[in-house]
């Protein structure tokens, strides 16, 4: 008797100490940002769409070097002028909900998008219809030669919603994504989402079970959590606790070079930040090499065009070197000597904001002060857009901006930031920049198929727009993150971005 409770007892404590068979397989993802919604064709931000990703897929779509591969659309082709683009479906794909992939659901999303009341509409505004040849075949034909129609088919707000899903939830789609991804839409409780494993993924088995992306905008706690197991991904890692992470053998760390610029966006609409002195003035008062070290702890390049060194077609500009004589004669010479007062906006992410409070004390150097309103992105972001909707807003702005051309191609790190609001899609020209010239440079490098016109226009309009100073050039992110070193298969994204579809939690 005695050797059977004995036996009893070993039995259990093998069977505590020995993962259950079966156990969930779960992951936490731990940010700065927070989601601003779930709804592809209305969302602007780089977070929020990467999330949109795992639940959702388009027609093409990038790899983890941003080149294009085919997705939902299993080929294309396009005819000698670049205005016909056809495209050949993939069958027995079915969304989340049951309802067929098929080219009727390609309708129905490009006439979504072609409506224009959405933020991504702007996308489809190249296409002059979308024609529907049979069931598994739909081609595009376009008012004008467009040679990155293809970038544009395969960004993030191109992504294919359920139908149904639109039929039934309308615009609360934002809130109830339903798609074709290795991963289904499961719950959005405050600004935390969660996403569960769709077992009947058309590409492969998906090997985790679910993946809660959560909010944590103070870097040192996100890397506390995963430390802890309390998560098992952050971004980003960082870098001023890089030695930290890198001492502890639970951890592995994530660099990739990235195509995320960083700039100050500086409200044109007002004076005296109208005028092109004011903010030449402002770049070279920067000392952007400080903040990079202080502030991104090393982990960033200095800004050296309007677009990142990574993204088609760009151009390397001459530096704004840091120059607080030549600041101050240039705020002389446009008479604001004795400078004037700000609101400096900025994300509550810890780097963000600390790049903002040494923005904030370098241009004190030239009398520019102010008080410093930091807020969640999704606030933050939100505040931007009212700037623009609200005319009567009188103080003058800056604010801490980034972007990522997640087409990577020149036209989009160019014409949203940059285009006048009149000339769409200058959807994210916060700063109100506006400029006859560079709208027709602009212009020329988006109808042309041809790469070198293209090069040349957009090398053209990257000289033109640097010494206007439409923002303060600050510098472009070394991607940094860090994962539990059972994790494997996500990876950070050149656009900042981030791919899950292949993560798996080994025991």
């Amino acid at each position: 008797m005695a050797a059977k409770r004995l036996f009893l007892v070993l039995l259990c404590l093998a069977m505590m100490a020995a993962p259950a068979f079966g156990a969930s397989k779960d992951i936490i993802y731990a940010s700065e940002s927070t989601p601003k919604s779930l709804d592809p064709h209305d969302t602007t931000d780089t977070y929020s769409g990467a999330i949109e990703k795992a639940i959702l897929e388009g027609l093409m779509g990038f790899d983890k070097d941003l080149k294009v591969v085919p997705l939902l659309a299993e080929s294309y082709t396009f005819n000698n002028t670049a205005t016909e683009f056809t495209f050949k479906l993939r069958k027995g794909i079915k969304f989340h909900d049951g309802t067929p992939f098929n080219a009727e659901a390609v309708r129905v999303n490009i006439a979504r998008l072609m409506g224009g009341k959405l933020k991504r509409s702007s996308l489809m505004k190249p296409v002059k219809e979308l024609a529907v040849i049979d069931d598994s075949t739909v081609k595009f034909v376009l008012n004008e030669p467009f040679g990155a129609f293809i970038n544009t088919v395969a960004h993030p707000g191109a992504l294919i919603l359920s139908p149904a899903a639109l039929t039934k939830y309308g615009d609360e789609v934002s809130k109830n994504p339903v798609g074709t991804g290795p991963f289904i839409f499961a719950e959005w409780v405050s600004d935390t989402v969660k996403i569960k494993k769709n077992p009947n993924y058309w590409r492969a088995a998906v090997k985790v079970d679910s993946i809660t992306f959560r909010p944590v905008p103070e870097s040192g706690s996100r890397l506390a959590m995963l430390r802890t197991g309390q998560a098992q991904y952050i971004y980003p890692m960082p870098a001023e606790l890089l030695k930290v992470a890198q001492a502890d053998p639970k951890i592995d760390i994530i660099e990739r070079p990235s195509i995320v610029e960083r700039y100050l966006v500086l409200n044109t609409r007002h004076a005296p930040l109208g005028d092109a002195r004011v903010r030449q003035a402002i770049n070279y008062a920067l000392d952007k090499q400080a903040i990079i070290r202080i502030a991104w702890g090393g982990a960033a390049t200095e800004a050296d065009s309007i677009i990142p060194p990574n993204l088609q077609f760009y151009k390397k500009q001459s530096a704004w070197p840091y120059d607080v004589a030549k600041a101050k004669a240039l705020m002389k010479e446009a008479g604001h000597e004795k400078g004037f007062k700000v609101v400096f906006l900025t994300p509550n992410p810890s780097n963000r904001l600390r790049a903002t409070e040494m923005v904030q004390q370098q241009l004190k150097e030239i009398n520019i002060t102010g008080e410093i309103q930091s807020m969640d992105v999704a606030s933050f972001y939100n505040k931007l857009e009212a700037h623009r909707a609200d005319d009567s807003n009188q103080m003058p702005f800056i604010a801490f901006g980034g972007w990522s051309s997640s087409t990577g191609d020149a036209d989009w790190g160019i014409r949203p930031l940059l285009a006048t609001q009149a000339f769409p899609p200058a959807l994210s020209n916060f700063g109100f920049f506006s400029d006859k010239k560079v709208d027709e440079l602009i212009q020329a490098g988006l109808v042309s198929a041809d790469p070198a016109a293209r090069r040349e226009a957009y090398a053209k309009c990257q000289d033109a727009v640097w010494p206007m100073a439409p923002w303060g050039y600050l510098f472009v992110d070394t991607l940094i993150a860090a994962k539990s070193k059972n994790l494997k298969g996500i990876y950070p994204l050149p656009d900042g971005g981030f791919s899950v579809e292949n993560a798996e939690l080994a025991d």
